[in-house]
């Protein structure tokens, strides 16, 4: 394979390699999971000077489904605050007291992060949100291989045919694999809204129950006095 073909095809694997990479970013803002990934897009703005989240603050993941944000300086706990929020509006914050730990010494605050429920509309919204963004990457894909082909009618000109055959299936295996990772991902993301979906149903169906049986504790409850009026 030759320097300029060998050139080609590496540019080709950068450039499908970044489109699947900014299609998984994209997935990663659909938050159904606390995923490290959602925080990258934060900006905090402390004395009109503009910081990633993770220089102002210490971020820790408790479980799958929230994050414990802790500020590296408490006087900038409004900048965090709302530095997420410009990113993630949907995200549910809840502001946590951290008690001194010696006599004398100051509380702290720190910010816990929980992501919202996935209900019917949410799931809906996430699932047709995700295919909006697998079809774009593979129109993106799809674009970047059929510009090259113009680009290699001249080099496989000047090539033995066996070479032209190597070449051709390097290229296409490239873009298979580049087409490939990008349904997987659409896959595991469905996959992952389900869950957070079925996750929310049973959530439901638990807080339904424990209704219902505070109701039916009052169904059967008597009270002498009440009763005293109709005997």
């Amino acid at each position: 394979m030759n320097n300029y073909i060998t050139f080609e095809l590496t540019d080709l694997a950068k450039k499908l390699k970044g489109y699947v990479m900014l299609f998984n970013y994209r997935l990663s803002n659909l938050c159904v999971k606390a995923e490290p990934t959602a925080l990258m897009p934060v900006s905090v703005f402390v004395a009109d000077t503009e910081y990633n989240l993770e220089e102002v603050a210490n971020i820790m993941r408790p479980d799958d489904f929230s994050f414990d944000v802790y500020p590296k300086n408490q006087n900038n706990l409004q900048e965090v605050i709302g530095g997420i929020f410009e990113a993630h509006p949907e995200f549910k914050m809840e502001l946590k007291i951290d008690k001194a730990e010696h006599e004398g010494g100051e509380d702290k605050s720190h910010l816990l992060y929980t992501m919202p429920p996935v209900d019917k509309n949410r799931r809906k919204l996430l699932d047709e949100t995700a295919k909006i963004f697998h079809k774009e990457c593979k129109v993106n894909l799809d674009a970047t291989y059929a510009e090259l082909q113009p680009r290699l009618v001249e080099a496989y000109a000047k090539m033995p045919v066996l070479e032209i055959d190597e070449a051709r299936k390097a290229f296409k295996k490239a873009y298979d694999t580049a087409r490939d990772q990008c349904d997987k991902m659409l896959e595991q993301k469905q996959n992952e809204i389900e869950e957070g979906y079925q996750r929310y149903l049973n959530e439901y169906n638990d807080q339904y129950d424990e209704s219902d049986a505070d109701n039916s504790e009052m169904e059967i409850s008597h009270d002498s006095e009440i009763e005293a009026l109709f005997n």
